[in-house]
């Protein structure tokens, strides 16, 4: 089994990194958001940015740290590639790292203007409309201690930085190939 995990601040491209994976390389997808988004869904709770940060730093708070990260891998089967994004708390990144599993965190990064643009463009329920309230928000996922989302730590503990500032999903997708070949990923079986 092989496990790559992908970070970054909001809108920096992970999901569609994942998407290319799970489309070229056979890859399964999960997402620690879309866990938290499950959960608040059969909570009748609006899914909601805001919303998702104070129920997944309740389940964290709870549950402990790594929580989501041992939820997803319920799910896994040996022989098998995942894919898993919204990695966002320093203990998700140990419960993969102790799992005895192949593991590599990848950060995928984009300069904040360009993420912001992104998220404009999807359109989602719940995201910041200006510039500050993405800047804002942004610095509630940047905590240094505690349940809640302490991004900034966790980028910090990526094997490898992956600059996503491609003017077109080709020359992403060529980009992402490489990352791909260029790594442990591409040698297993």
């Amino acid at each position: 089994m092989i496990i790559v995990g992908l970070t970054g601040l909001n809108c920096s491209g992970k999901d569609t990194v994942a998407d290319y994976m799970v489309e070229h390389e056979s890859f399964t997808h999960y997402s620690l958001s879309d866990e938290i988004r499950k959960a608040m869904k059969r909570d009748g709770i609006e899914t909601s940015r805001e919303n998702l940060i104070s129920y997944g730093t309740n389940l964290r708070s709870t549950h402990g740290n790594g929580v989501l990260a041992k939820m997803v891998m319920e799910n896994f089967q040996e022989n098998k590639k995942y894919c898993v994004t919204s990695i966002r708390h320093p203990d998700e990144v140990e419960v993969f790292r102790k799992s005895g599993k192949s593991f590599l965190l990848v950060n995928v990064q984009a300069p904040r203007e360009v993420r912001f643009e992104r998220m404009k463009k999807r359109a989602r329920t719940g995201d910041p409309d200006t510039l500050e309230k993405f800047i804002e928000l942004e610095n509630k996922e940047s905590q240094t201690s505690g349940s809640g989302q302490r991004l900034v730590q966790t980028v910090a503990l990526a094997d490898i930085t992956f600059e996503n500032n491609f003017q077109t999903l080709d020359e992403l997708y060529a980009a992402i190939k490489k990352l791909i070949s260029g790594s442990f990923i591409n040698n297993y079986e």
